[in-house]
């Protein structure tokens, strides 16, 4: 960003980005207009100088704490003769955001001593001494130098700002594609599933009530879907401390020689400890041909693995 005395640089800065800007001299002064106060949680920007007071460096950091907000900032830098540098701030979209800026001072040049210097030592005929040309011309190419380099920088950010926000797009699109194929596929599983006709067994004695707690498969049916079957159950501690469990199962097989089937359990919470009138909610899926026509039993333990509840369902 090339600046003068009286020319006005444009930082974009976004939520969540610190966006450093870099002057050639130390900062010694930082000038606000809508600066955040801590105390009061009023203000937009905060600006913060690298260095100390006694030993001053060269980068301002920036920082919106508001998703939208406009300002203005004034940055005195110098090591002698001071230098003001005047910016507009704005809160823009991450993928807009300035992450680096790195500001090159546009001043005029000192003028060379002309002929009527000649008694400091200029020439007299009104040729220019070649000391001072050589100087100029090395402060010229140096000047041209830093504004190719920022030139360069400014492409660069913009190259890769634009490439952000196509790869945001194309990942937004890409989702909302996945999101159209997956509604398709579970509309189309459950055509399907109705053409087939949806399949129920039915509980006879759904629920079991305790001391401290109620245990219920609501509702009294095993659903058959699509090759595949689900159990909703409830868990309510209706004791006065916290109820803790090892875990919920499905056993097959007669009553002394049960064995546990595998299942997808999806519980309304990953721990198994209720407080006193909590309800836990849960889906059991399994595969049906796990069980065929042997006994199915839902069954609750405790920590030590003694049983709780048992619910035969068929």
């Amino acid at each position: 960003m090339s600046l003068g005395p009286d020319s006005i640089g444009k930082v974009r800065t976004a939520l969540g980005i610190t966006t450093r800007i870099s002057f050639p001299e130390p900062v010694l002064e930082i000038v606000c207009g809508d600066l955040y106060d801590p105390g009061s949680g009023k203000g937009t920007f905060v600006a913060q100088p690298s260095g100390t007071k006694d030993d001053p460096g060269s980068d301002v950091f920036v920082k919106p704490v508001a998703g939208k907000g406009l300002s203005n900032m004034f940055v005195t830098t110098g090591k002698g003769k001071k230098h003001t540098y005047n910016f507009d701030l704005e809160v823009v979209p991450v993928a807009q955001a300035h992450r680096i800026v790195t500001v090159v001072d546009v001043r005029p040049l000192a003028t060379p001593p002309d002929a009527s210097s000649a008694s400091s030592g200029s020439p007299a005929n009104g040729a220019e001494d070649p000391a001072v040309v050589l100087e100029r011309m090395k402060a010229e190419a140096e000047q041209q130098t830093r504004l190719k380099a920022a030139e360069i920088l400014r492409n660069a950010q913009q190259q890769a700002d634009r490439r952000v926000a196509e790869a945001e797009a194309r990942a937004g699109d890409t989702e909302r594609e996945a999101n159209v194929r997956a509604s398709q596929v579970v509309e189309k599983r459950f055509m399907q599933a109705l053409m087939l006709g949806l399949r129920e067994v039915r509980i006879s004695k759904p629920s079991v009530t305790q001391k401290k707690l109620t245990v219920k498969l609501d509702p009294p049916t095993v659903l058959l879907f699509d090759d595949k079957a689900y159990l909703r159950y409830t868990i309510q501690n209706t004791g006065d401390v916290d109820l803790v469990f090892a875990g919920v199962s499905l056993e097959t097989g007669p009553p002394k020689e049960t064995k546990p089937i595998t299942f997808e359990l999806n519980p309304s919470k990953a721990e198994n400890k209720l407080a006193s009138g909590e309800v836990l909610t849960g889906i059991i899926v399994f595969d049906p041909k796990q069980v065929g026509k042997e006994r199915l039993t839902f069954v609750m333990r405790a920590e030590d693995q003694t049983e709780i509840a048992r619910i035969v369902i068929q």
